[in-house]
């Protein structure tokens, strides 16, 4: 196995590639209790349409189908799920499914080596019929129509349908009904057998176990596993214009106090960093600088009553960067115009001193996360997804960020393609002024 250093962190990171295109990714902490593993596939709920190795015909399937296979996982041919296994040891199970990716967690502190191989085991086993899949079809909708109902998740959704025309992250990662109801055990089998295959699936495992336990179970279980593919698939991918899809939208809700999104669409090749890494660390300073809970702008809200609750994010895609703010406010067109104002405002308000003490506390973040096992779980499996690597030198590169660079990612935002999104009470006749 490869021995890295996380540096600045003292963390150890044993890895491995196996001929099959497996990678393993295995990091021990003996001052932890527990062990977390996560078994994971580079498969999400953005990837439709696809054309397996071999042939020239593309494969269609519904959205949703990566969230429905993720839960169909759980049942075992055996009759046995692996919830009611895992509850037989006290580990905790659980699965998730993202735009990009699935992921099968397992958590505990007995029974590692049991545990693990029965999570490579039953993720490798999928079991699907025309009668658990229908039966699956309700629980599903139930889930869906769930989200539809909470005003969070709705806002979510509205708001990513305004920010895209074609990309796939405009579509609710668990589908739409209808979507949901089309679904065959034949769709299953084709997702399972081209994405769920080991030159496209990784396992992380951190916390306090044996490398040499982990090691033994996993070759045992994944290491002479075939490829039902050598090739993964071709991805078919809408080419996304770079206008908004909708300009504003105001949607009648059940709530009692309005909630806004403010969204910011622009190209990630005007910014000229070629790291994605780097860009999000000075977009991360930018931002805290701007909005952070110590920034003017936070003050100066709070002293006005803009919001009862505002934060923010940024996410990207393949050719774009989107500036998320999210507010639940009573002055709603008062809060957009002091974002705008902020944003706009933002060269009078940058300074290198307060760059500074946001790299010290980012850094900071960093070592005191590095204690928490789910915390360095999550940060390196979100490395593997979102730049296909895990970054061994995050501390050595904020400590090189220079202020000039982050002047220049200031300059290059295009703050003139939004999107503003209002979920307002059913009697509220708010219109955006912005």
């Amino acid at each position: 196995m490869k021995k890295d250093t996380l540096s600045g962190l003292d963390i150890d990171l044993y890895s491995e590639k196996f001929s099959n295109g497996f990678e393993v990714y295995l990091v021990p902490l003996k001052n932890m209790k527990r062990y977390y593993a996560t078994y994971a596939t580079k498969y999400g709920s953005l990837i439709t349409e696809f054309c397996p190795n071999g042939s020239r015909k593309n494969v269609k399937v519904p959205n949703g189908i990566a969230h429905f296979l993720e839960h169909k996982m759980f049942e075992q041919e055996s009759g046995i799920d692996p919830f009611s296994f895992y509850s037989q040891s006290g580990c905790y199970v659980n699965a998730s499914t993202g735009f990009e990716s699935t992921r099968y967690i397992c958590s505990g502190n007995t029974k590692f080596r049991e545990n693990l191989d029965y999570l490579l085991n039953f993720v490798n086993s999928p079991y699907f019929t025309d009668e658990n899949v229908e039966k699956e079809k309700g629980i599903i909708i139930e889930e869906v129509n769930m989200y539809k109902d909470m005003v969070d998740s709705a806002i979510d959704d509205t708001t990513r349908k305004c920010i895209f025309q074609k990309d796939h992250h405009k579509y609710d990662i668990g589908g739409e009904v209808d979507e949901v109801k089309s679904i065959t055990k034949e769709d299953l089998y084709s997702c399972y057998d081209n994405f769920y295959q080991p030159n496209n699936m990784f396992i992380l495992i951190v916390g306090n176990f044996s490398v040499e336990t982990a090691l033994d179970v996993i070759r045992e279980r994944v290491e002479n596993r075939e490829n039902k593919y050598k090739v993964l698939p071709k991805i078919k991918k809408e080419k996304e214009p770079y206008a908004v899809a909708k300009k504003c939208e105001v949607v009648k809700f059940n709530i009692d106090v309005s909630k806004l999104t403010y969204s910011f669409k622009m190209k990630k090749k005007d910014f000229n960093i070629q790291d994605d890494y780097i860009l999000d660390l000075y977009l991360a300073i930018l931002l805290k600088i701007l909005f952070g809970s110590t920034s003017i702008f936070s003050e100066k809200a709070k002293m006005q009553d803009l919001y009862s609750e505002f934060y923010y994010n940024f996410d990207s895609t393949d050719d774009y960067l989107i500036l998320n703010f999210y507010g639940e406010s009573k002055k709603q067109n008062e809060l957009l115009s002091f974002i705008k104002e902020t944003l706009l405002n933002r060269e009078n308000i940058i300074n290198e001193d307060d760059f500074i003490r946001s790299k010290k506390v980012m850094i900071a973040n960093k070592i005191k996360a590095s204690c928490y096992i789910d915390a360095v779980g999550d940060s390196l499996y979100e490395d593997l997804i979102n730049y296909n690597k895990i970054i061994t030198n995050k501390v050595d590169l904020i400590r090189q960020l220079k202020y000039e660079n982050l002047l220049k990612v200031s300059n290059n935002l295009d703050l003139s393609n939004n999107s503003i999104v209002c979920y307002v009470p059913k009697d509220d006749n708010f219109e955006i002024k912005n």
